[in-house]
């Protein structure tokens, strides 16, 4: 049997070993709910406890401003009900982009609906970033929370943190950063210089689905929700010791290897983009001169990209058309309408590399292309 090339990363990762053997070792042995007070629910905090050290350690942040969540949709979603949560009583305006994941733009349009907030939806420059003057012509007297992603997924753009957290510290607002593309493709340690509060989920670092953290620098000066003693009061629901413990592994296995992962993720974008140059393919990369993420938007000016996408999936070879939460859509993407006419969305794909992509796979997708 042809073995299959996988080039979907953005959507999910393959499980590393150590984190599918850490869950069931974890599962297995550890079970006991970590807020039960009998010794074996005390041995499963303590596993949590350790785990949150891999994340303290690396974003310095406090222990107690580390929520774990079901995953970056949830995390997104937390963010927006500790903002009401906080400001309860207060009128809510908030700033986002017209190119965030679906989880943070579809909650902030159900919300403005609801009439619980209001929103200004930054549409990124030509260039798909936001700039410092979209900022302050968005920004208002009752203004709390400036979030945006910082790398997107169907595009591979990133945002300029360092400009929005000055911004945000000019105006004394919350930042809010979508980290769940970012994180394991871009150095991320001293990212609380910048930001308040990111979102991450394991299954884009190859780790399990179901679990993922919303990070607080600050979580004290946070109003918690829940009077509940678990996660602070941060969020209810008994924790899973099996999924953090296999969280923290997989973060542990990026953070030794980051240097060498980093180089091996930009060794290969752009040794996909020079063999699509090379065999003349009637392909542009998006962002091509300044994008540097392994999300290696394309478009075709020969075929429709859910044309390539079902030739490639013939031959095994798996890549996709939009961002994963909007694969069942079709029509604009919103990501590429500050960049694209919408009459060439329906040419676009995305080819998303791992740190385990070989060349050889490269060489065939590329082959692949030319006869599609």
């Amino acid at each position: 049997m042809k073995q299959l090339i996988y080039l979907d990363h953005a959507a999910t990762t393959k499980p590393l070993p150590i984190a599918l053997k850490t869950y069931q070792d974890v599962a297995k042995q550890y079970f006991a709910n970590p807020a039960s007070p009998h010794h074996v629910g005390e041995v499963a905090d303590d596993l949590i406890s350790q785990a949150k050290t891999i994340f303290t350690d690396y974003f310095h942040i406090p222990p107690d401003g580390i929520i774990f969540t079901s995953g970056g949709t949830e995390s997104n979603h937390l963010i927006l009900d500790l903002v009401l949560h906080q400001f309860n009583g207060e009128p809510i305006h908030i700033i986002t982009s017209t190119v965030e994941h679906a989880s943070l733009y579809d909650t902030c349009q159900l919300l403005e609906q609801q009439g619980r907030l209001s929103v200004t939806y930054i549409t990124p420059a030509k260039n798909g970033q936001i700039t410092k003057q979209q900022l302050i012509d968005a920004v208002r007297p009752d203004t709390k929370l400036v979030t945006i992603q910082l790398i997107n997924s169907e595009t591979g753009i990133s945002q300029d943190n360092e400009m929005i957290s000055e911004f945000c510290k000019d105006h004394q607002l919350l930042f809010h950063t979508d980290a769940v593309q970012a994180f394991g493709k871009q150095k991320l340690s001293t990212t609380f210089n910048y930001v308040d509060a990111l979102s991450l989920s394991a299954h884009k670092i190859h780790g399990l689905k179901g679990i993922g953290a919303l990070l607080l620098k600050q979580p004290k000066e946070w109003r918690a929700p829940f009077q509940s003693k678990t996660q602070g009061g941060f969020r209810q629901g008994t924790i899973d010791a099996g999924l953090i413990a296999s969280f923290a592994a997989c973060v542990n296995d990026y953070i030794t290897h980051e240097s060498k992962r980093l180089n091996r993720l930009m060794e290969l974008r752009q040794y996909v983009v020079n063999q699509l140059k090379h065999e003349q393919l009637p392909i542009s990369v998006i962002g091509e001169a300044h994008v540097t993420s392994p999300i290696i938007g394309c478009l075709s000016t020969s075929s429709h990209g859910d044309y390539i996408q079902q030739a490639l999936n013939r031959k095994q070879i798996y890549v996709s058309t939009r961002s994963a939460c909007h694969s069942k859509t079709t029509g604009e993407i919103r990501s590429l309408t500050p960049l694209y006419p919408t009459e060439q969305h329906q040419h676009y794909f995305r080819i998303s590399i791992g740190y385990f992509t070989s060349k050889s796979e490269i060489d065939a997708t590329i082959s692949a292309l030319k006869t599609t």
